[in-house]
């Protein structure tokens, strides 16, 4: 499972102008709200909240969310997004959701995370009758027939085949671990329980995952988001008439506890198949325990940016110890998690060595010159990604669900005296403080 599924980077986008919301139709009492950036929201009856911006881009970026604490990693949830999108639901035979899939979802899929479904489609306007209907079939009325299942069971054990024979894989599993601690839900270990799952006898399984739709998927435990070419009228209508026949059905959701910030140092040393030597891959990875709604969320993105740049100078530029450097602060509900990745040909000990001397003369000083070129790329990420449909969606989905965003995060207002206090209080000490994976070529 992907732990961090954001873009930091993303932080730097801002949006688009405000849309006024038209009317409710009388035949759907609906209701509506308002929100920033042009972000309009309304609720059905049945619990159901659609949230979205309506804009001049020409398509439409949607997602569908569920959120449930009957979504773990039983094996169940992951099926069951498997069959979603191509077995019979509502009227439809399995053979007619492949084809509308095909016919009106330009781009799209399903994905599973703990505690959560997601659903999410990129397709022309004129499609938003036959895709919102699509996904309110696929999501509140599957009918798991036989032959899907049987079918998808297959391929589930396929994916999960290639996660437990990959080196690879295994390896960063057991860094994540060390990272998050063994029983968090972003890495519990259920490989072997999600193989058996999916091994279950066909009838017995299309009859469990009946009865595990019955408890997760409920309307009230839903969210759906929009944004791109849409008709904020005919999409109330819309919704309303494919969701809203569906009674209201409210169910818990999953807790995700906090991630304790990382204090001892663990390193970790696997071998890998798909480098050759003298290749190595070097990870390095810590918990700042500042989560992306925490005071100094904002400071840290800036941090990690700055990191990323004096990586690139000293182990590039400078001394030729790698191609490039990949550094990334990854704040979610839970944890806020600094990671590193160098790829190369020398000692993986003595380029970690480096790395923590470049992070020792940044607690000494920070460049203001280079803060100052920061905040040019801040302003350019900004203005080439203003009007990006996938990056408001993304940004909509936060706030709602999470309570705010990292994308509101005011990272251009940072200073110099803040920058160096944070790299003093939350960068380690080289072997203090942080887990370390080193992927060595065979």
């Amino acid at each position: 499972m992907q732990i961090n599924r954001r873009d930091t980077l993303k932080a730097f986008f801002s949006g688009v102008a405000a849309t006024s919301l038209p009317p409710l139709a009388a035949a759907y009492p609906v209701t509506a709200q308002s929100g920033p950036q042009g972000q309009q929201s309304f609720t059905l009856p049945n619990g159901l909240r659609t949230h979205f911006i309506a804009n001049g881009s020409g398509y439409v970026t949607a997602s569908l969310v569920l959120r449930s604490k009957e979504i773990t990693h039983d094996g169940l949830a992951h099926i069951c997004e498997h069959t979603s999108c191509a077995g019979a639901a509502g009227g439809m035979t399995a053979a007619q959701v492949a084809a509308m899939f095909k016919d009106y979802v330009q781009d799209g899929n399903a994905t599973t995370e703990a505690g959560a479904l997601r659903w999410h489609a990129s397709f022309l306007p004129q499609y938003l009758p036959q895709v919102t209907g699509l996904l309110a079939a696929i999501a509140l009325d599957q009918k798991f027939d036989h032959a899907t299942v049987a079918a998808q069971q297959c391929v589930v054990q396929e994916e999960l085949y290639l996660d437990k024979y990959s080196p690879t894989v295994k390896a960063q599993q057991r860094f994540d671990r060390e990272l998050f601690g063994k029983s968090h839900p972003y890495v519990k270990e259920t490989l072997e329980q999600e193989i058996a799952k999916a091994k279950t006898p066909t009838p017995e399984l299309a009859a469990e995952l009946g009865a595990f739709a019955a408890r997760a998927r409920l309307p009230a435990n839903m969210d759906f988001f929009l944004v791109g070419g849409i008709e904020p009228r005919a999409l109330q209508d819309l919704v309303a008439q494919h969701f809203g026949k569906y009674a209201f059905a409210q169910g818990p959701r999953l807790d995700i506890p906090r991630v304790g910030v990382t204090r001892t140092y663990k390193a970790l040393t696997e071998p890998s198949f798909e480098l050759q030597r003298p290749m190595s891959d070097l990870r390095i990875a810590w918990n700042t325990g500042v989560c992306f709604n925490g005071p100094d969320a904002r400071i840290l993105l800036a941090l990690g940016a700055y990191l990323s740049t004096a990586l690139f100078d000293e182990l590039r530029e400078k001394d030729g110890d790698t191609y490039t450097p990949d550094v990334v602060y990854e704040p979610d509900a839970c944890s806020g998690v600094f990671r590193i990745a160098i790829s190369s040909s020398k000692d993986p000990q003595q380029v970690e060595k480096k790395v923590f001397e470049v992070i020792d003369r940044m607690k000494a000083r920070i460049d203001p010159k280079e803060l100052g070129r920061l905040r040019d790329r801040i302003a350019l990420k900004r203005c080439k990604e203003a009007g990006d449909n996938q990056a408001l969606l993304d940004r909509m989905v936060d706030r709602t669900l999470d309570g705010s965003s990292i994308d509101d995060l005011a990272v251009e207002t940072v200073t110099h005296e803040e920058m160096l206090a944070a790299a003093r209080k939350y960068m380690p000490a080289h072997r203090e403080g942080y887990v370390r994976l080193t992927l060595k070529g065979q």
